[in-house]
């Protein structure tokens, strides 16, 4: 049964709650869309934290809600509540106040690394690492460990969160602890594509939770457990893990993992072919998404929204949803910045008041220092003596140092001034080697023009004239002749200045039989996908063959430097202008920071003399998208 659904060019959105009938397991599923962010904190506890006048029953209250925003994986709530601890624990002295900044330092840095900003995250890990021996606070000390084990592997970084694990589950006697690390093994065999060994690891540490009571440990090893069985299409087991873990999910208020459930249902219809169920499933949660505010989550579904769509040949909604890929990476990129900032800000009120008590105890300095002033004058003229001598000793020093350091200098810097004259002359030989070939382009369609227009216009003219006299003699019959031959020599020498492959050839044609050869050479998944076909292939032979180029190019930088294995190649014919999207799923690079090769370069030059323009979006380890749009004349 579906509710209040709007359809649109991005697909379904549902207002209220879908139910869909599982062929392979006989029953009725349904999922639900919230409004908002729902609030799993009971009322009366914000009312005791407001009315609290007892420093460690505050400490106590704050630790309790921000708990409470943890097991609902509402992340900006755990990040504020975690900085409130941290301020009201450094604000009065307690006995306990080193336990409560380690608990801190573990909910900020948790929610840190929920949101994406891992080096933030390993931070505060590090920090309660620091803050808590293991003699101390063992408990605390290895789920600090613990959250730098993730942060490694979050980032892809198995060789070092590896041994962090390793280390917990030896070191460790807190049997929770040790079950974490061992769920954390598995996700890197995971990550891995070892499944066998991540099932192992998985398997264990279901043994070692009870079922009785709600657990996120569990579900969310019971989700990998249902991936793994997508992995190798077991769809209907697939389900038997996945939805029992929606329905949990959702009883107990642990909303992101009901949206990680959701989506991965969605997957096991995509994968079963069924794609208006799958649809409607990940619309759902896209539409929980959307309203929670969870951008990392709308990208993977969008990504996967625009999978279905091209698997059906839907390529206008395909690229919409491209379009959309962009802004919402965009936004999380925007997003994250201004949580830069925000840190900044709290970094600059933490500095400010640490001021005030430094400037406290100076004050407290100050009357000391007057109570030992009149032991101190015997020693001055001693102290003044060594005060003389220390700052020249310290000058002299510094003198020979610098004069040191300026020898140095003046080497580095000659180096790499030769570097810089090389790299210029090296730009130059490029520039002019560009201009001449350029010169070359245009002086060749010039005289293909000129031949063809007027040398081959006046003989095409004097040919007609002789053929219509009433009276042919020999004589001119040879001269017509001559004329005839001289005319089509001058025609195939005109168009032999421009490559017959891009005027006899459509350019699909050509890029498709360009990527056949690539992807004969390489082994890569390279699909090419022009919409709408016929409108692209009437595209001028110049414009098709910068076009050409241009993908060129990219594909080459992408075989050289991406390590992708899927490249996906969209070329669209809208309204008065060319769309080209060049997609991988490789290494990536930070835009902000990459300086353009040669390769690029080209691109560019080809763009300002086709009045295009590019975008590039990019983030290391989650691939690279590349918008070209070029006007048509």
């Amino acid at each position: 049964m579906y509710q209040y659904l709007v359809r649109g060019i991005f697909g379904i959105f549902i207002l209220s709650s879908i139910s869909l009938y599982s062929q392979e397991n006989r029953e009725l599923i349904t999922f639900t869309s919230f409004g908002i962010t729902p609030n799993t904190v009971d009322p009366e506890l914000y009312q005791e934290l407001k009315n609290s006048k007892n420093i460690t029953t505050t400490l106590q209250l704050i630790e309790e809600i921000s708990q409470i925003h943890k097991q609902s994986g509402n992340t900006d709530s755990i990040i504020y509540y975690g900085d409130l601890l941290k301020t009201e624990a450094l604000a009065e002295s307690i006995s306990n106040q080193p336990l409560y900044l380690s608990k801190a330092n573990y909910i900020i840095g948790w929610g840190k690394l929920k949101n994406g900003l891992y080096d933030e995250a390993m931070k505060h890990f590090l920090e309660g690492i620091s803050n808590s021996p293991v003699s101390e606070m063992p408990i605390m000390h290895y789920k600090h460990q613990l959250g730098l084990g993730l942060v490694y592997l979050e980032q892809k970084k198995h060789d070092i969160a590896f041994p962090i694990f390793e280390a917990c589950i030896l070191e460790s006697k807190n049997k929770e602890t040790i079950t974490l690390a061992k769920k954390f093994l598995g996700d890197i065999y995971f990550d891995r594509q070892n499944t066998e060994k991540a099932s192992s690891y998985y398997l264990d540490v279901l043994e070692n939770i009870p079922t009785q009571t709600p657990n996120k440990i569990r579900m969310e090893t019971q989700i990998n457990l249902g991936r793994i069985e997508l992995f190798h299409d077991r769809t209907i087991k697939a389900m038997e893990y996945l939805v029992p873990v929606k329905e949990e999910a959702q009883e107990n208020h642990f909303y992101d993992l009901y949206i990680d459930a959701v989506y991965h249902i969605g997957r096991v219809y995509y994968k079963l072919e069924q794609y208006d169920s799958a649809e409607m499933v990940l619309t759902s949660a896209y539409t929980n998404a959307v309203r929670w505010n969870r951008l990392e989550l709308q990208r993977k579904v969008i990504n996967m929204l625009k999978g279905l769509y091209a698997s059906r040949g839907n390529y206008k909604n395909a690229y919409a949803l491209m379009t959309q890929y962009v802004d919402v990476s965009n936004k999380i990129i925007t997003k994250q910045n201004k949580k830069i900032v925000k840190e900044l800000e709290i970094k600059y009120q933490t500095l400010q008041k640490e001021k005030e008590i430094l400037s406290l105890k100076e004050e407290q300095l100050l009357k000391e220092s007057e109570l030992n002033r009149q032991r101190t004058i015997k020693k001055a003229f001693l102290i003044g003596f060594l005060a003389v001598l220390l700052p020249v000793v310290g000058l002299l020093f510094m003198y020979f140092q610098k004069l040191k350091t300026q020898i140095a200098l003046n080497k580095s810097q000659e180096e790499v001034n030769t570097q810089k004259v090389y790299g210029l002359m090296k730009d130059q030989e490029l520039n002019l080697i560009k201009a001449t070939m350029e010169g070359q382009d245009k002086e060749r369609q010039r005289l293909a023009r000129e031949l063809h227009d007027s040398v081959g216009g006046n003989l095409a003219s004097i040919k007609l004239q002789l053929s219509n006299s009433d009276k042919t003699n020999d004589q001119e019959a040879s001269i017509i002749k001559q004329v005839d031959e001289t005319y089509n020599q001058v025609r195939d020498f005109s168009h032999n200045l421009i490559p017959k492959k891009f005027q006899k050839n459509p350019i699909t044609s050509l890029i498709k039989e360009y990527i056949n050869n690539v992807i004969n050479g390489s082994g890569q998944q390279i699909s090419f996908h022009p919409y709408p076909k016929n409108q692209v292939n009437q595209i001028s032979p110049t414009l098709t063959e910068e076009l050409f180029k241009i993908i060129q190019e990219l594909l080459t930088n992408c075989l050289k430097h991406a390590k992708a294995k899927n490249i996906d190649i969209y070329l669209n014919h809208h309204d008065d202008s060319i769309q080209l999207l060049f997609e991988d799923d490789g290494v990536g690079f930070e835009s902000g920071k990459a300086v353009d090769g040669i390769g690029f370069k080209n691109i560019k030059t080809r763009l300002n003399t086709l009045s295009g323009n590019m975008f590039i979006d990019s983030v290391i380890q989650r691939g690279t998208v590349i918008n070209i749009e070029v006007p048509v004349a």
